[in-house]
């Protein structure tokens, strides 16, 4: 738009400001700098809560107003999606290129026969009467590809019913067939290429020996529990089996379990994965934990396994190659039941084709005979949605004789085939028509579909193999053919390599690929146009990770030496014998000769190994490791047995394997680059290395374990940090704690390589996901007004961060989990399944019944039964820590016991537990252990017989100190950055919490956005008492403090004063600091903002509306398929901003309205004013229009007659607002909404739930709550624009009452969307009321409205500006 319309809020709100904030540097300056002041923040995935206290923690005022608040924005997504997108649009760009490609190689020759043919395909799409000819007329016949004489469309498709009928004549025809019939054929394998997941010829891709032998050495080089042995009489048996077309999947399993006589859980669970059945991932890979995976049951033949599958491999790590190789032979699998016993693709899906036909009529043919004519039309006529009949099977129907597209209405085969057993086969009579057709279902053999999911296992040989066929046979009967053969084959095959990337132009964002030249790239010339060695080195240089550690370092690659060195010495120094850790000397014992001999160890080999050397007996206690060591030297071992007789260094192996990670999917250019590197290398020895499989990234840089040096802490010898690994028994972690000093070398490292000043562009290259960096920009533009408002920088900033939002798996309930266990015993006296089973799963939430049933009902210090019906007696039984709470603040099932009175009084604090206890129960520990009643690290905490080590002690307090996770550390160092004076310390959230939980500080977060800010201020006076009392380094207070007593107990730590060296961090008592804190959680004076934005990204919705509906064209450049009444459009244009526009109605009164601008016409709008005013008279059909606001952002504040609301988006005329009022509520209320919201979300997880006791809420005080409610619609400022929902709330409070207690509570929650600061709405259909009540709607047209303005915001809020919209 033109310069003169630029009056954006932003600068509307900058240019207010600016003269207060001149004034505010002089003021600063003056009276505020001597001023010192702490800041908490709280950052959330979409917020952050900020506050600022003095010394006393009382909330500091300026500018009359408190200075704490909350920021709200929108969660920044990843760029996964956009990725997608963006990926799928190269696969079609690459696949038009083929295509183009092919239409220029036959152009000349088609054109001798048929000069049309290509316009009438690029035709197809449009109706016959909007058909076009080379003359621009509309053509005589409406045909897409042959309008001969004595050949049209109609003889082609009854010749050839399917385009695989025609590439099997291509193949086998003797005659001399239509050019265009030939290019038809190859289109069509242009277009479907098939995978090239598989390296080989035809015949090595159909053969099934090498790809079983490859499962199963994989499962033998990870030493699975699978002891089948295997011959080829047996793999010849597996094959004979999974080809077997008459067996089910079932039986398949069946068979092959009772062939190889399969007894343990990972043999059967083998043979079940690769016969599309569903297996547990513990069953297989022998790891109980993988249970506590998102996703820990998988089954290749699930329709949504593409779907989940990326979650699997992250769960899985390397072990995912396990899976990788089993679904390789599963896939071999329905590649062979697809083509049978066909030579070709071809003619399977032609005898497919002619399959389904016959069935099609067979199946007619009973339905009409045994069934009435309702079922019939049921079956093959009617079309209703959700009805899994035949034409919803195929996408199609008849109507008057012509078939008709169901737009995309398909139902799967499962359901179809569903539907044909209920609908069908039950109500047959004849028993042998019955049995057939189950039987054909049950094999999944009836009616197949030529397009289907299967079609995904074709590898491109396949189709490969066949376009050879049709080459060669027709070669020697087309000249043509015989002349570009070569060049089809090459185009069909050719595939731009990964690391080469798009091959755009240099100015295209993703692309990296380096021109030799411009010409246009053909698969003939593709290496004289694209320097491939270039774009490879531009590739490794933008894909390579960063050291987790070091800024902008490069990581090592997961296999490297170095790297491999690295994991396992931190796995060994975790080692513990008898609970003591192993020696150095013994450490690299181990390493050398175990490690440095198998490729793989496990935790019996390394007991084995102790015994046969004498180092440890056959009892011998093996704790610190979780199973069997996950570490190994893969990559030493590949050299020194592959590659004899040459000698390579350590720097020349670490190159090849960083090149093998590269490269190794492209055996051709990573045997180019090591003959280039290593031209000692003879060719044998390149093939071998070729045939390496390295893959992934590790954490760590060269740099990181190599260079960072620190002095060691007895000899002051110099070591890096792979020397400390091999020459200490500490692992990384240690390493990294304050004992040593590598710290220090890293931070002055990392202080070299940062940024003078922030920008926007720091945080977009931190190597963190969008949400974080959001949040980041949001936390320092809030930090950089409270320091201008202040004048200075803050003496201490507390931070504490959100995780990330991780989709939650739903986890089985302690019931299910102790019934589970239970019936995995041997038959016991008592029936604990039947006494299990009388417990509702909510009682079991009571951890000292649950701890009743983990320890079969004993005393864990004694071993003497505990009285079921005393349990709730607590002068007999206690939950005790058996790491002492005190010191470590571990409350969680893995460190409580439940024990007799009397034996935990004689136990006291101290731990490790009395010999006499260890040595009496030991046994029973074991049992439990054995029988998953407790887990390991349980079980090796009961056991241990040494005391928590200073460094222990100090690790536990460092828990509370230090925040571990990349995210925070990375907000941590930006900060430190941006205010190098001040100092930032961590706030755990746990710490928080418990404060919060101890002295009745209750948080809903679903009532309003305040408690933001309140996190924030806890964090403060929470944070500071931690840090004043334990220091910057919890080592030096155990140091410096030896002996002395000490507790990390929220309660018993604040009893106290806490002060060190003159500083007050907490003073206790009446008068002290908790007054001051109560006081300001009291108070609601809070600030609430939110980032106002442009909507960005998709268009519209993707998926294309039917004729007749949809509002934007398929393409805005092309009249005719403008035509939205013919051939459909999108729908739901997204809308990028509005515009305050003025403009005169149908009485020529002058009217205001807030016109939406469409992202797909932002560009075009905003090239000019003229432009702008174009869009505002054709699209929004205004007369006369004036823009006044040329931007008003998405979540701008309004002010409506005193309402304030958040411009959320449009439907049609009407703005969608969020509310922007904060409800508050009294104590009481609050403690009531807290339990029914707890309800709510429980219910969420387990419909069939209901109140218990536990529950806590009453009649009275869901009716009270009801009322509140009440009161607040109708008697405050919410009754501005809900006062219809609180007549209704009114009208219905004896449907309301008539409720159970659950549906109450179902209820108030509902009522409570009313109030909530998103957009959302109130389902009040439980009491009659509406669905969707109190969505907050608006016309566009603000003419009438009595006032409306727009409150534009700093980021804090301190700073804002009203602008008045009908007065502007």
């Amino acid at each position: 738009m033109a310069p003169s319309s630029e009056i954006f809020i932003d600068d509307i709100l900058k240019k207010s400001l600016i003269f207060k904030e001149k004034r505010l540097d002089l003021i600063g300056r003056n009276f505020f700098m001597e001023q010192e002041y702490y800041i908490g923040l709280d950052i959330g995935t979409s917020s952050v809560g900020w506050a600022v206290t003095d010394m006393n923690y009382q909330i500091i005022k300026r500018h009359g107003k408190a200075l704490w608040g909350s920021r709200l924005f929108a969660s920044a997504n990843t760029a996964e999606e956009r990725r997608g997108f963006r990926t799928a649009r190269r696969r079609l760009d690459r696949r038009n290129w083929r295509i183009n490609i092919l239409q220029e190689l036959f152009a000349e020759e088609i054109s001798k026969v048929d000069s049309g043919f290509y316009l009438r395909m690029k035709e197809s799409k449009y109706y016959p009467e909007d058909k076009k000819d080379s003359s621009g007329k509309c053509p005589e016949l409406p045909y897409a590809l042959f309008v001969d004489k004595d050949y049209t469309d109609k003889d082609y498709h009854k010749e050839y019913p399917t385009i695989y009928h025609l590439r099997k004549m291509l193949m086998e025809t003797e005659k001399v067939p239509d050019i265009r019939l030939v290019y038809l054929a190859i289109h069509h394998m242009m277009k479907h290429r098939g995978h090239f997941l598989l390296s080989g010829d035809i015949n090595q891709v159909t053969e099934f020996k090498n790809t079983f032998l490859q499962f199963a050495e994989n499962l033998k080089n990870e030493e699975l529990d699978f002891q089948v042995e295997m011959s080829e009489e047996r793999i010849k048996e597996v094959e004979i089996v999974l080809k077997d077309k008459n067996l089910t999947k079932s039986a398949k399993k069946n068979r092959l379990i009772k062939y190889f006589g399969a007894k343990s859980a990972c043999e059967k669970a083998v043979f079940t994965l690769i016969t599309g059945g569903t297996v547990k991932l513990s069953d297989v890979l022998g790891n109980e934990e993988l249970n506590n995976c998102e996703k820990d049951k998988i089954s290749f033949s699930d329709n949504n396994y593409d779907e989940y599958v990326g979650t699997v491999e992250e769960d899985l790590g390397e072990q995912f190659y396990i899976i990788e190789s089993a679904k390789a032979v599963y896939d071999w699998s329905i590649l062979a039941d697809i083509l049978g016993d066909s030579a070709s693709i071809s003619e399977a899906k032609v005898k497919s084709y002619e399959k389904h036909k016959e069935d099609l009529a067979y199946l007619k043919k009973v339905v009409k005979q045994y069934l009435p004519k309702e079922i019939y039309k049921k079956v093959f006529v009617i079309t209703e949605d959700k009805l899994c009949n035949y034409p919803a099977y195929i996408g199609m129907t008849k109507i008057n004789g012509k078939k008709v597209d169901l737009q995309g209405k398909q139902c799967s085969r499962e359901d179809f085939l569903s539907f044909l057993k209920k609908e069908v086969v039950k109500k047959i009579e004849d028993e042998s028509v019955k049995n057939y057709l189950s039987e054909e279902i049950e094999k999944d053999t009836f009616l197949p579909r030529q397009v289907n999911k299967d079609n995904g296992v074709i590898p491109y040989q396949i189709h490969k193999y066949e376009l050879k066929k049709i080459i060669d046979n027709l070669s020697d009967k087309m000249p043509f053919i015989k002349e570009n053969g070569e060049k089809i084959m090459q185009l069909f095959e050719f595939r731009i390599p990964y690391y080469v990337g798009p091959l755009g132009k240099k100015s295209e964002k993703f692309a990296w690929a380096v021109r030799k030249n411009d010409d246009k790239i053909y698969p003939w010339n593709f290496e004289q146009v694209i320097d491939v060695e270039e774009s490879a080195e531009k590739f490794i240089r933008r894909m390579t990770n960063k050291c987790t550690y070091l800024v902008g370092e490069d990581v090592l690659p997961k296999d490297s030496l170095l790297y491999s060195k690295c994991i396992v010495l931190n796995e060994l120094n975790n080692l513990r014998l008898g609970g003591e850790k192993i020696s150095v000397a013994l450490k690299q014992r181990i390493y050398e000769e175990l490690f440095q001999r198998k490729r793989k160890v496990r935790q019996k080999d390394l007991k084995n190994y102790l015994i046969r050397e004498g180092i440890a007996g056959k009892e011998v206690e093996i704790s610190g490791i979780d199973g069997d060591f996950k570490g190994s030297l893969t990559a030493y071992h590949d050299f020194k047995e592959k590659l004899t007789g040459v000698e390579l260094s350590k720097k020349e192996q670490e190159e090849i394997i960083l090149n093998i990670v590269l490269f190794g999917d492209d055996k051709k250019l990573l045997k180019q680059r090591l003959g280039k590197r290593f031209p000692k290398l003879t060719e044998k020895q390149k093939a071998t290395l070729a045939s390496l499989s390295y893959s992934g990234w590790g954490r760590f840089s060269k740099k990181f374990l190599e260079e960072i040096t620190a002095p060691a802490p007895e000899t002051g010898e110099v070591w890096n940090i792979i020397t400390a690994l091999w020459e200490s028994n500490n692992n990384l972690m240690q390493l990294l704690s304050s004992d040593y000093m590598f710290m220090e070398s890293i931070e002055e490292f990392n202080h070299g390589k940062k940024n003078i000043t922030l920008t926007y562009e720091t945080i977009e290259n931190l190597y963190v996901s969008p949400a974080v960096k959001r949040e980041i920009w949001q936390t320092l533009k809030i930090l950089k007004e409270i320091q201008k408002v202040m004048g200075g920088e803050p003496k201490r900033v507390f931070i504490e961060m959100a995780r990330e939002h991780q989709e939650s798996k739903r986890t089985d309930s302690r019931k299910s989990w102790l019934m589970d266990l239970y019936k995995a015993c041997k038959k016991e006296e008592r029936d604990w399944l039947e006494e299990l089973g009388q417990y509702e799963s909510h009682q079991l939430r009571s951890d000292k019944l649950f701890l009743y049933y983990t320890q079969k009902g004993k005393c864990m210090y004694s071993g003497e039964s505990i009285n079921l019906e005393e349990l709730w007696d607590n002068t007999k039984y206690d939950v005790d820590h058996i790491y002492p709470q005190s010191k470590t603040m571990d409350d969680s099932i893995n460190n409580r016991v439940l024990v007799k009175r009397q034996y935990n009084a004689k136990k006291t604090d101290k731990y490790p537990l009395n010999s006499d206890i260890q040595e009496k129960m030991s046994s029973y520990w074991k049992m439990l252990l054995d029988g998953g009643f407790i887990t390991k690290e349980k079980y090796e905490r009961l056991v241990r017989k040494t005391e928590l080590t200073p460094n222990e002690l100090a690790g536990f307090i460092e828990r509370q100190l230090v925040e571990t996770r990349q995210g925070t550390k990375a907000v941590a160092e930006i900060l430190k950055e941006a205010m190098p004076d001040t100092e930032v310390v961590y706030a755990k959230a746990k710490n928080v919490s418990e404060f919060r939980h101890e002295y009745g500080f209750i948080k809903v977060r679903e009532m309003n956005d305040l408690h933001h800010a309140k996190d924030a201020y806890l964090n403060i006076v929470v944070g500071n008492s931690y840090y004043v009392k334990f220091t910057k380094s919890a080592a030096n207070f155990i140091r410096e403090n030896p002996g002395r007593s000490y507790t990390l107990k929220t309660k018993e730590l604040f009893t106290h004063d806490i002060v060190r060296n003159d500083e007050v961090a907490w003073k206790s008592g009446n008068h002290g600091t908790m007054e001051i804190v109560e006081q300001t959680m009291k108070k609601n004076n809070i600030l609430v903002t939110r980032r106002i934005y442009e909507v960005k990204g998709g268009l519209f919705d993707q998926q294309i509306m039917k004729k007749g509906k949809g509002q934007i064209p398929i393409k805005g450049g092309d009249e005719r398929l403008k035509n939205i009444y013919k051939y459909g459009g999108y729908n739901k244009a997204s809308g990028a901003y509005f515009m305050l526009v003025k403009s005169l109605d149908k009485k020529n009164n002058e009217q205001r309205t807030l016109e939406f601008l469409p992202i797909y016409m932002k560009d075009y709008v905003e090239q000019s004013e003229e432009k702008a005013q174009e869009y505002l008279v054709t699209n929004r059909k205004l007369k006369n229009p004036e823009i006044i606001l040329p931007k008003v952002k998405i979540d701008t504040l309004f002010k409506v007659d005193g309402f304030y609301m958040w411009l959320s988006g449009r439907t049609k005329n009407q703005l969608i607002f969020k509310c922007a009022n904060q409800l508050i509520l009294s104590e009481e209320d609050v403690k009531i909404l807290k339990k029914v919201i707890k309800f709510i979300n429980r219910k969420k997880e387990n419909k069939d739930i209901v109140l218990n006791d536990y529950d806590g809420i009453t009649e009275e005080d869901a009716g009270n709550l009801y009322e509140t409610f009440i009161r607040k619609l109708k008697d405050s400022i919410y009754k501005k624009r809900l006062a219809l929902q609180g007549e209704t709330l009114e009208n219905k409070r004896k449907e309301f009452e008539a409720l159970s207690l659950e549906d109450k509570c179902i209820v108030l929650g509902e009522i409570l969307h009313l109030f909530q600061c998103q957009s959302g709405a109130a389902n009040l259909k439980l009491i009659g009321g509406p669905a969707s009540a109190g969505i907050l709607v608006m016309n566009n047209n603000i003419s009438k409205c009595n006032q409306i303005s727009i409150i534009t915001q700093s980021p804090t809020g301190i700073f804002e500006k009203e602008i008045d919209l009908l007065n502007l």
